[in-house]
């Protein structure tokens, strides 16, 4: 059976969606905040002081067109419509292959909030390291059904194991029999899945975000305890493996819920405002990430857009 032909991709927003943007972040309004105290002001979100900031250098400085550009000039693009059960999806996706001898087939799954564009700044690391003697890859980095240019599913059911379908399902289109992948958030999960039900073909994952239950008594009597006295030992700490846990379930997973239940009710509040959308994304970036890691202001717009 003949396999179909990637399709180049160039990203090409219309003019009319780029004016429905910029009039919308011209006037969008910036709610008052509170008066929260030093080292908290994050604590209910975006202070309506980073989004004033945001907002001004969106509506003065920010080039989608340029970004734009780049983006297209650096990032090799595709699409391949692959049938996944009674749908077909159209998978939007970055292929760069490596001109290094026994370079390794590499999936690159992004997760949320993020897309595809998590690989810019590190592809030509992977396919073209600056030590000759490094492991070399093959790096493909195809974006999740319904995130950006990959078209979505219209069913419900649709899961992880569809999509880990869709992905050895690319691969194979591509020539890659064997592969690696690696995940983060969404990704690692996403990795697992391909790991599990094809791991003829996905011969190693990474994941740097691992999700694993506590011991279960009557099975793992032994680990069980050592948990307890684990989780009883560093409770405490609120910088601690478990500490951190809490506080982001009990602090930072509102997201999840909303997400996870009422998708289609934020989805209107997010599709008809940049502004929403940037805070939603800007949220999440200020505790997902290093301390000693700052995203600029374009970057940051960039991945809400």
């Amino acid at each position: 059976m003949s396999l179909p032909t990637p399709t180049p991709f160039k990203i090409d927003i219309p003019d009319s969606l780029l004016s429905f943007i910029s009039q919308r972040v011209s006037t969008g309004r910036i709610p008052s905040g509170f008066d929260h105290p030093p080292g908290e002001e994050w604590a209910y979100g975006p202070p309506p002081s980073v989004m004033a900031h945001l907002k001004e250098y969106w509506a003065k400085k920010y080039d989608w067109r340029a970004v734009e550009a780049r983006i297209n000039g650096h990032l090799s693009m595709f699409t391949l419509p692959i049938k996944e059960g009674s749908e077909e999806i159209e998978m939007h996706f970055v292929h760069h292959r490596s001109e290094r001898e026994g370079a390794i087939p590499l999936l690159f799954q992004h997760g949320w909030p993020g897309s595809f564009f998590e690989v810019d700044k590190i592809i030509d690391l992977l396919t073209t390291p600056s030590d000759p003697t490094a492991q070399a890859y093959h790096v493909v980095a195809p974006s999740i059904p319904g995130f950006t240019f990959s078209s979505a599913s219209k069913s419900p059911a649709f899961n992880l194991k569809n999509i880990a379908s869709i992905n050895n399902n690319l691969m194979h289109s591509l020539g890659y029999s064997k592969y690696m992948v690696q995940g983060g958030d969404w990704g690692s999960m996403i990795a697992r899945v391909m790991g599990n039900y094809y791991p003829e073909s996905c011969i190693a994952i990474h994941a740097n975000m691992v999700i694993a239950s506590p011991p279960v008594w009557y099975k793992q009597p032994l680990s069980w305890l050592q948990f307890l006295a684990w989780a009883a030992w560093t409770a405490g700490d609120p910088n601690g493996m478990l500490g951190r846990l809490m506080w982001w379930r009990e602090k930072e997973g509102g997201y999840i819920e909303m997400q996870g239940t009422k998708p289609q009710t934020i989805s209107y509040a997010l599709a008809d405002s940049p502004l929403g959308m940037l805070a939603w994304i800007r949220d999440k970036l200020e505790h997902l990430i290093d301390d000693d890691f700052t995203l600029d202001d374009e970057t940051v717009i960039t991945w809400a857009m």
